[in-house]
Formats: C-alpha cells, structure tokens, sequence
C-alpha cells in the first residue's frame, strides 16, 4: 500500500512517534520540495528515516516521502510517478535480491536515468559492495548500520546534486533536440522551397535557352561563293557566348562573334542587348539613315559607350567584320576577341594577332578597323575562349599552335571537335561557340 509522508506535516495518530511538527510561522501555501520513495520492507526503516530527515532542506527544498514496502509496490508507484528524485532502496525484501532486481527494472524497463538510487542494506554479505558497485547502476551502497543521521544527511545531499546537475542537464537536451528539431523542420520547409524554386529556375532558364537560341542564325549560312556556319554550346542552360551572320544589304554581310564575362542567365541576358543593339543598327541602315552597322570599328565604340551608360556591369570580348561578296574584302574590328581569328589559306594559317579592349570596360577605349582579302579555298575561323579551357596542353602558346594545327587538317567544325577529342553533350567549363566562314572556288 502507498503511503505519503511529509516531514513538516504530523497526524494525530504520528505524533507519538514523529517527535516534531510544522513550525508557528508555516502556511498553508505548498512549497517546493524533492519527492524520495523509500522502498523497505520493515516499517520501522520508514519510521527512522522520516526521523533522520525531519528538519532535512537542501536549496530551501523540504523532502516529500512516499512509502513503499516491497519492490513491486515501488514499481507501480515509479510507473505512475516520474518526478522522484530519490530512492532509498533495501536489497533484500521478497526476495533476497528485490532491490537488485528493481534497480535493473528503473534503468533497463522504465528508461529511468535520472532518479537517484542508494543501496541500503541490513545483509551485506547477501550483495558484496563491490560487485553491487560494478554491475548495477546506483549511487551509493550503505549497511543499514553504518547510516547515522549525518552519513543518511551526507548521501542524500550528494544524491540531489547529481539528481539537479543530470536534470538539468536532460532539460538541456530536450531544448536542445527542441530546437534541433525545429531548426531541422524549418530546414525542409526551406529545403522544399528551394527546390521548388531551383524547379522553377530550371525551367525559366530552359525557356531562356529555347528564346535564345531562337535569336541565333541558321546553323549555315550560303552567299554566293562564301558558307557561313557555327556551333555554340552552353556550359549552363543559357550562355553568354553569342554569334551572328547576317545580309547588311545586297553584297555586304555582318558577321561577329562574341564572349560575355562569365556565363549563365546574366551574361545570357548581356546577349540580348547585344543582338538588339545591332539589329536596331541594321534597321537604321536598311532605312539609310546611319551605316555604322557596316562600320565595324563605330560599332564597337558605340556598343562600349552604350554599355558603359546603361550600367550593365558585364564587358563583351567581341569581334565584328564585314564581308563584301563583291570584292571579297572583310573590313574588321577586334574588341578583345581572344583567342585571335585564325585565318587559313592555301600556304599560309595565321592568327590575326589584334591586340585590344573589350567593350563596357574603360570609356577610353578606342577602335581600329583592318582590312583582309579572302582568296579562294580559304577560311577564317572564330573561337571563343572556352576553347581554350577544354585543350591539355599546359600554356596558351602551345594551345594556340595545337588549335592552329588541328583546324588546318579538318574540313568542318564537326571533324574538328573530334579531332580535338571535345565532347559537348559532357559538361564544360565555360561556354564554347565556334564561326567558320569559308570561301570556295570563286
């Protein structure tokens, strides 16, 4: 049977055996307090102990005492009660190891890990202290004998140390897995968002790539006697690389190459200004109202001015020529175009070692146009410089010569790409956009 005691309250039927009652000066107000279950199977234990600890208070906590007088009571009033700090436990009860038995019961069953546990015992050769020590999880282990009321004061003391220092420390880590928890859940939330949103950017920059691609002149390109071709390829959905060929007028046709700095959707969207700033140039020609779209060297300076204007925060490395099919004249302007235009012709390859600026990067920048006759069976070929990024050789020098090596034994931009062992359904470092103009028998 249950039994509560508490050691500032009496009964009548305890005031001839509880030598003390609650103070003049108490109210009725509770107080806090440590809960100890004393678990013994002779009453007079009991008795000695609500004694012992009568006027006990630790932190300006009394002791609230509840009774039990075998281990199977103790159990059910541990599996009711979570909030004991203590146990004043006998070994010997219904059985000679009772005691022994609930304590693996409150750690193993109950998953108790913070009530406190003292061993008392009137049969220490029943449970050698050593062994008790070692095998069960307790605290202390004392002979009923040895515990006088200052000993019983010392132990239960240390007891409720332990008892507060692991409580709060359980309190810690239940905050703690709390806010673990919550970070965690705030986490997916966010994760969720992220990859609804990474889902959605997706499938913007996949539009993004279908618009600009659309803007990117047919794959070939046939004037007279002369075949325009290109291949560009993204190392993200949309590139920063651009290319273009088209008829001026009658006999004149604008072709040019560009590499915005860096790559993905802000320098794709670079690439839309460029294509409308030369198509609003080509209009005004076409309405012959301004031939700087012929003029490669105004083009180039009017595009760093604009750039430069407009806040853009992005350069354009760029080269931009004119072909006259008449004359067979290219009429050019390189804006910091690298690697240089590599011209092939019957026993001569070459770069066009031009030297120069970028556009949108300093108002001072200045233009030049150059002139260059294309004679039959010959070509020029423009790279960007993702070209450079996916060649083995260790120096520009020696990628530069590799290039020019390789570009004089294929025919077209296909072979090529395979003679330069470039996979461009891998993965690339940066965007890669090849021009080829070729001239046939005139």
């Amino acid at each position: 049977m249950e039994q509560h005691f508490n050691a500032q309250q009496t009964t009548a039927s305890d005031e001839e055996t509880l030598l003390f009652a609650v103070d003049a000066d108490e109210t009725d107000e509770p107080q806090a307090s440590w809960t100890v279950l004393i678990v013994d199977d002779e009453p007079e234990i009991h008795q000695i102990t609500l004694m012992a600890l009568r006027d006990f208070s630790f932190l300006q906590h009394k002791l609230q005492f509840i009774s039990a007088y075998s281990a199977a009571e103790a159990r059910h009033i541990l599996e009711k009660n979570n909030n004991i700090a203590l146990i004043l436990l006998d070994v010997v009860m219904e059985t000679d190891d009772a005691g022994l038995v609930l304590v693996r019961y409150i750690r193993e069953q109950l998953q108790n890990q913070l009530v406190r546990i003292i061993l008392r015992t009137g049969q220490p050769g029943q449970a050698p202290e050593h062994r008790i020590v070692l095998d069960y999880d307790i605290n202390d282990y004392r002979a009923k004998t040895e515990l006088t009321v200052q000993r019983l004061t010392t132990s239960v003391v240390s007891a409720l140390r332990a008892y507060m220092a692991i409580e709060q420390l359980a309190l810690l880590n239940e905050n703690l897995e709390q806010q673990v928890q919550a970070r965690t859940e705030q986490l997916q939330a966010s994760n969720q968002q992220l990859q609804q949103s990474l889902a959605e950017l997706e499938a913007g920059e996949k539009a993004g790539k279908q618009v600009q691609f659309k803007l990117l002149p047919p794959p070939q390109l046939n004037c007279a006697e002369y075949q325009f071709s290109h291949a560009l390829y993204p190392s993200e959905f949309m590139s920063g690389d651009f290319v273009d060929y088209f008829w001026a007028d009658d006999h004149k046709v604008v072709f040019y190459i560009a590499d915005v700095s860096g790559h993905g959707v802000a320098s794709a969207f670079v690439t839309v200004y460029l294509k409308r700033f030369i198509s609003a140039k080509l209009e005004r020609y076409q309405r012959a109202t301004c031939d700087h779209v012929i003029d490669p060297a105004a083009v180039l300076a009017e595009l760093n001015k604009e750039l430069l204007k407009d806040k853009v925060g992005k350069y354009i490395a760029l080269f931009y020529a004119v072909l006259d099919t008449k004359t067979a004249e290219i009429t050019y302007a390189n804006a910091g175009a690298f690697p240089w235009p590599l011209v092939l012709q019957p026993q001569q390859e070459r770069y066009l070692e031009l030297k120069s600026t970028p556009v949108g990067m300093f108002d001072f920048a200045s233009y030049r146009n150059h002139c260059l006759l294309m004679q039959d069976n010959s070509s020029i070929l423009l790279f960007s410089d993702g070209i450079l990024d996916v060649m083995p050789q260790q120096s520009t020098e020696q990628k530069l010569q590799y290039l020019l090596q390789k570009c004089s034994e294929q025919n077209d931009i296909a072979a090529l790409l395979q003679a330069l062992a470039i996979d461009p359904n891998k993965p690339l470092p940066d965007d890669l956009t090849i021009l080829k103009l070729t001239r046939l028998q005139g």
